[in-house]
């Protein structure tokens, strides 16, 4: 018996520009699909030609042409969001999936709150970035936080394109502004030293609001801190761990195990607190609370809003919505306006991109600004009159 084998032929598409009535010229990728006995014609706008040059455009139509030549029985076509999100879920955000407790829990919350209940039922192929773009405007949430959910759609997507579950990414097209409307407060040196002689006694409350101060640490970096994991003699604190909402975790990136060295005063700190403290063996918590008798590190939560909210008001600080975080956003603050390099700074805030140092938690300082623009117009008036 003689067997006849059919050759597969690979499909290249074509891409090309296509006028509109208003607005610029697109990009336009074109292929060709098998729908029973007939052929059908497809066809997908990339983006216009001033967002994408030639190269771009070919790169996004890349994924389609993948899909073009992807057999539609391969192509997972009936697979629905929901179904996605449950094989990320499992994959990606289980307890032993090696992302730190607080993300993992947020990638939760958003696909339960946000995602799922809009798109679930939808095939993968119906999700679409113009639709997606649309959908995100109508959410009641800052900036940011839309972002987030953009990140987290995405996240799932590239987890289909990894997996061969789906051949494209359509988040990636999706346009979804970050910046906030309103910056959020950060403190000034003398209202952080103000809350520090207002905190004198308070233990240990005192020593880690001056850690996350003079150090820039996530809160649940701080609360997760063994007395093993701090090296006194070579002044160096190492980052094995995170503590979040009663859950022990890795740090929340692999940037953030990058050892820190400990400033000096922080390290007399480390050291008052250790001869006053009831649990000091290397396994202990350096904030361990004497309620669950050491077993737990304290809540940070409590502590703000029993120990700090209250030297907050006394010290006639009024800035809204001040917390642990706010300590780091001003360290950071204070790292670039003190002068210290980009380099250096995100080396200390431990972050994987000088872009998330420099956009995200650097503000100015205080009269700083006002202080610049002092600064010009007297370069400017100077030249002037002397002209």
């Amino acid at each position: 018996m003689n067997l006849i084998h059919k050759r597969t032929r690979f499909q290249l598409g074509s891409l090309t520009t296509e006028g509109r009535t208003n607005g610029p010229a697109v990009w336009v990728y074109r292929w060709r699909e098998k729908s029973g006995n007939l052929t059908v014609k497809r066809k997908v706008v990339l983006g216009t030609i001033k967002e994408l040059n030639k190269s771009q455009a070919q790169k996004k139509a890349d994924g389609y042409r993948q899909l073009a030549n992807t057999p539609q029985h391969e192509r997972g076509a009936d697979l629905t969001v929901n179904q996605l999100v449950d094989h990320y879920s499992e994959h990606e955000l289980g307890v032993g999936s090696g992302k730190a407790e607080k993300p993992r829990k947020a990638y939760l919350y958003i696909f339960k709150n946000y995602i799922l209940p809009t798109w679930g039922e939808l095939p993968l192929e119906g999700v679409k970035a113009v639709a997606v773009e649309h959908w995100l405007k109508t959410l009641p949430l800052a900036n940011g936080s839309k972002a987030k959910v953009r990140e987290v759609f995405g996240a799932a997507f590239r987890h289909a394109m990894r997996h061969e579950l789906h051949p494209v990414n359509p988040i990636a097209s999706v346009r979804q502004v970050r910046k906030r409307a309103i910056e959020p407060e950060i403190l000034e040196p003398a209202e952080t030293a103000a809350l520090l002689r207002e905190l004198e006694g308070v233990e240990p409350v005192r020593t880690a609001f001056l850690i996350a101060a003079v150090m820039g640490m996530r809160r649940g970096e701080i609360f997760g801190l063994k007395w093993a994991d701090v090296d006194f003699e070579r002044a160096i604190l190492h980052v094995r761990r995170s503590y979040v909402d009663g859950v022990e975790g890795p740090p929340k990136t692999d940037s953030s195990r990058r050892p820190l060295p400990i400033p000096q005063q922080a390290l007399e700190a480390f050291k008052a607190w250790k001869a006053k403290a009831t649990y000091t063996s290397s396994s202990d918590w350096v904030f361990a609370s004497n309620v669950s008798f050491g077993k737990q590190p304290y809540w940070p939560g409590t502590l703000w809003r029993r120990n700090v909210a209250p030297a907050i008001e006394r010290a006639g600080i009024t800035k809204p919505k001040l917390g642990w975080h706010t300590l780091r956003r001003s360290y950071a603050s204070l790292l670039l306006s003190s002068g210290v390099s980009l380099r250096v700074s995100m080396e200390l805030m431990r972050h994987s991109t000088p872009d998330m140092t420099l956009g995200t938690y650097a503000q100015t300082v205080g009269n700083e600004k006002r202080d610049a623009g002092s600064k010009i117009a007297s370069l400017l008036l100077g030249s002037e009159q002397a002209a």
